[in-house]
């Protein structure tokens, strides 16, 4: 694991953004030197050892996802009028709206420019993944734009929302490090599955800390998601489920953002408490990561090899409830 931070961030470090004009690679440079925990990358390296390959080989396609993943940050920052991203002002924040959109359009087409710097098998292969992978993150971010003005979402359109917004980054990861190790058909593609699933079950525990989480294990105030009215597995299943008075305090409470919001928190935490909502989101996060595991048992490699991956998706997943 420490391999492969040092592999990262040297590589990282080695890149020059003191470049002009100032004001669109400054905040490119500013957000990539925040760190974050580099979860894409992590996959991306540790599949293509899995596969037999060389991690230093699989560099340039794990900056090219990790610097795909800072342009959706510094675009999503915009459209969730955030102010604070990993413990510091936003881009946005930091200079303006017409700098961020610029900055994140130059570092999108840098992924593509690191993608192209790679020398190795499958390299076309790889491109249509980062450009596929693309274009489904913002299919993902549009639906949940969507999903702000609609009122009635279902669970299986918040899925696939999710899917697209949250888990094809983590599935492309290690379908890349699997191809540049010239891993077969069946290998790419299953831990490109085991990706989807770990992306599934990552983003509803994540909707269910929001609600349960211990605040100093979580790292973020606890309800933001019930304070901004978000379509979340927990709020759709609540109104799922939720009938009579139950149900009209529901929608009373999310339809507007007025309510004061420890007292919004609690009663909806009631509602969710009295239906049993947590139950059912840990249960589904339970069930995806199950089916991961079961996808990484069936890959044609020595279990040993297995271990690395098993090790990273159990420490991604076990942030305390």
């Amino acid at each position: 694991m420490n391999d492969y931070s040092l592999l990262i961030e040297d590589t990282l470090k080695k890149q020059e953004w003191n470049m002009t004009p100032h004001h669109l690679y400054e905040p490119i440079g500013y957000i990539l030197g925040q760190g974050g925990k580099r979860i894409r990358p992590h996959l991306c390296l540790m599949a293509a050892s899995m596969c037999g390959g060389n991690a230093a080989q699989a560099v340039a396609p794990a900056l090219a996802f990790e610097k795909l993943h800072n342009f959706t940050l510094i675009h999503d920052d915009i459209m969730d009028k955030a102010d604070i991203r990993r413990g510091m002002p936003t881009v946005y924040k930091k200079w303006d709206t017409n700098i961020a959109i610029l900055s994140g359009d130059a570092l999108f087409a840098k992924a593509m420019e690191q993608m192209m710097q790679y020398e190795g098998p499958n390299k076309e292969a790889l491109l249509q993944l980062l450009i596929r992978t693309t274009v489904e993150i913002c299919e993902g971010q549009q639906y949940d734009l969507d999903f702000e003005t609609m009122s009635e979402v279902s669970i299986d359109a918040y899925i696939e929302m999710i899917r697209l917004k949250t888990a094809v980054m983590l599935a492309a990861c290690l379908k890349a490090g699997a191809l540049t190790a010239q891993a077969d058909a069946f290998t790419c593609d299953t831990l490109y599955n085991y990706g989807i699933q770990i992306g599934l079950a990552f983003q509803i525990q994540d909707d269910y800390l929001d609600v349960y989480a211990d605040v100093a294990k979580f790292g973020k105030k606890v309800g933001g998601d019930i304070a901004d009215n978000k379509k979340t597995y927990m709020s759709l299943s609540a109104f799922q489920v939720a009938q009579g008075e139950d149900l009209h305090m529901l929608k009373q409470y999310f339809s507007s953002s007025d309510y004061d919001r420890q007292e919004k928190f609690e009663a909806v935490k009631h509602i969710y408490d009295k239906y049993k909502v947590g139950d059912k989101a840990k249960d589904l996060v339970q069930h995806y990561y199950n089916v991961a595991m079961n996808m990484l048992q069936q890959l044609p490699i020595a279990d040993d090899k297995k271990q690395e991956l098993k090790q990273f998706s159990a420490k991604l997943m076990g942030r305390d409830y």
